[in-house]
């Protein structure tokens, strides 16, 4: 079951890592965005400390469901600071995606927050899952509005006047 569910997040992680460079055709903007996961795991162990929970497998399983939203706001925010011409323009472009990606992230946790707070019976057994995406995707999503484009803006080879 552990070699599996490895070969899983390894496919997975390659898929979305091909999807992305496939976008952007630029490997520097897709290891940016890819970059995102990692650190929004701090979200999902959070997560579990507060609510009390350890970690099972499918709190790792929704961390890889995780990974595919983190990637999908990430991909809005660079499609959109890509276009800056300038490095003041980068944050001006990165805050007209606040709201849209602040929409998507706040119902999908909101959906979840039945689950994650009132998980009863039979449901108990995803309430890990939902802590996983709940938690990970508000750390992911504070990541996604600041950490990506100050990464951007950084590693960005453009000359900016």
């Amino acid at each position: 079951m552990q070699t599996e569910m490895i070969f899983a997040s390894l496919l997975a992680i390659t898929l979305i890592f091909i999807a992305i460079l496939y976008l952007f055709n630029s490997l520097k903007e897709t290891l940016i965005v890819m970059s995102v996961i990692p650190f929004s795991l701090l979200g999902v162990y959070i997560g579990h400390y507060f609510m009390g929970l350890n970690i099972s497998l499918p709190s790792l399983i929704g961390a890889l469901g995780l990974a595919g939203v983190i990637v999908n706001d990430g991909i809005i925010m660079m499609d959109t600071i890509n276009k800056a011409k300038a490095k003041d323009e980068i944050f001006q472009l990165a805050a007209r995606r606040l709201r849209p990606i602040l929409l998507t992230s706040i119902t999908t946790v909101v959906g979840l927050s039945s689950l994650i707070f009132f998980a009863t019976a039979e449901a108990v057994v995803f309430q890990p899952l939902a802590v996983s995406m709940g938690f990970g995707l508000l750390w992911g999503t504070i990541l996604n509005l600041f950490y990506l484009p100050t990464m951007y803006t950084f590693s960005s080879g453009k000359k900016f006047h």
